[in-house]
């Protein structure tokens, strides 16, 4: 090739800079060898210049985006030796877009590759300055590093895997997002040794172990809240009772930690809050209780912070005393709705089964929590939101209570604040009004009928 007379880095870079696209198209590969080794020949043992690296940066963009698959790229003779002569911002460009590539093809199972991936990963972690850039400008390489983790998987080699998942939270532990894959991740492992038998039961533990690590780390109350929950549920499907157990209570003093300072975020931060709240009310229906620390120690927990926390909306309050009021219901009956997925864990039914004192701390608490509930839609202004409150409690009460004169009247007085608020004709009023009817006697029926005419 005439390419070849030219001795000095900078002019070769440049004539096979403008001829590359024809070589790629034209699919030119023994040409195409010719000026890589062309390219490393001058390249390395010597310094690169700035001007130099521009058009490496041009020369290697074109290669990439002419392959779909990174293997094939990979194969090429001198292609690695040519990355590593570079650095910068034009090498991040580069390593960039290989990790684009790969975790845009499917799972990593290739060892070789995923090494030399971890290796560009750490190269490219290593060349951000997160003192002078903004946050838009690193968060790009950082979604790519943890997309790259996220599709890396071992197969039946689980031990590696988790391995790797260590030796990953060592090497990028500034990424905030990637500990939370890395917990998705740790957790992933543990169910699928799970789903392979006992034999894998040590193994579980140094995924939770893992996790329990990994999670006080992050920095949103709200991801860490939701990496507590799932970590215990995946704890507690083991047979791993304590560690679920320890995993619960360091969700709830998350929450205990948990505020808001920027109003703009309230809904959201809410909102998403409220659901896995909602969600640890679901996890704790299969917790075996601990008569000694009290049975109902976690939802006694849970009402202290929605007595506690100012960022919490009324909405959601009464969303959650609803919640811990189902909870309550459900562990109230005689045969629980669901159970944990290992036999050997023993559900309060059979745990507690004809104990008096069970049924009186459940029903103490029912109450307390019955009595805040009402109470907190009493304070409310009157408005039509309010009303839609009031008739989201008086359908929970309906549905998790026996409705004897004593409900009723507390339903009956939810129903009156719906009505003033909302209108005798709004169709949420009357469906909750037919709803009740349904769990009454006859007599009683008429009776709501005529009060609310």
């Amino acid at each position: 090739m005439a390419v070849a007379q030219y001795d000095r880095l900078d002019q070769y870079l440049r004539v096979v800079d403008a001829y590359m696209d024809i070589v790629l198209q034209n699919q030119m590969d023994n040409h195409l060898k010719t000026i890589l080794e062309g390219i490393s020949k001058r390249s390395c043992h010597k310094e690169i210049h700035e001007d130099e690296l521009e058009s490496l940066e041009s020369i290697l963009m074109k290669l990439l985006s002419h392959f779909t698959d990174l293997n094939d790229v990979l194969a090429l003779d001198h292609f690695l030796e040519i990355l590593d002569v570079m650095y910068g911002n034009p090498r991040s460009n580069i390593n960039m877009h290989i990790l684009s590539m790969v975790t845009r093809t499917g799972y990593l199972h290739d060892l070789s590759t995923i090494q030399l991936l971890f290796e560009i990963s750490q190269s490219l972690h290593d060349g951000i300055d997160f003192g002078s850039m903004k946050d838009d400008e690193y968060q790009q390489p950082l979604r790519l590093i943890s997309r790259f983790v996220e599709m890396v998987d071992y197969g039946t080699e689980m031990e590696q895997h988790l391995m790797f998942l260590v030796e990953c939270r060592g090497a990028f532990g500034s990424i905030n997002e990637l500990k939370e894959t890395l917990v998705h991740s740790s957790n992933c492992l543990a169910i699928k040794a799970l789903k392979d038998g006992r034999k894998h039961l040590t193994f579980v533990k140094s995924c939770i172990a893992f996790s329990e690590v990994t999670i006080p780390s992050v920095l949103e109350h709200v991801v860490q809240f939701n990496l507590y929950i799932e970590t215990a549920e995946v704890a507690l499907l083991g047979g791993l009772v304590s560690h679920s157990d320890g995993l619960v209570v360091s969700a709830i003093s998350c929450l205990e930690c948990f505020d808001l300072t920027d109003g703009s975020r309230t809904s959201i931060d809410a909102g998403g809050m409220l659901s896995s709240i909602q969600k640890l009310c679901s996890l704790l229906v299969m917790f075996p209780g601990n008569p000694d620390e009290g049975i109902t120690r976690f939802p006694n927990s849970i009402l202290s912070l929605i007595n506690s926390k100012s960022w919490m909306t009324p909405r959601m309050k009464i969303r959650l005393f609803c919640g811990i009021i189902l909870l309550l219901a459900t562990l109230s009956q005689n045969k629980l709705p669901y159970y944990p997925y290992r036999a050997e864990i023993t559900g309060n039914d059979l745990l507690f089964f004809g104990d008096p004192s069970y049924m009186h701390e459940i029903a103490a608490l029912s109450e307390c929590v019955l009595q805040n509930l009402i109470s907190f839609i009493e304070q409310e202004p009157p408005k039509a939101a309010h009303g839609t409150m009031a008739l989201e409690a008086c359908n929970c009460i309906a549905s998790a209570f026996v409705v004897c004169q004593d409900t009723l009247e507390v339903c009956w007085k939810l129903i009156e604040i719906g009505r003033l608020c909302l209108g005798a004709d709004d169709r949420y009023l009357q469906s909750t009004i037919k709803y009740l009817n349904e769990q009454l006697p006859t007599s009683e029926k008429a009776f709501l009928a005529l009060g609310i005419e």
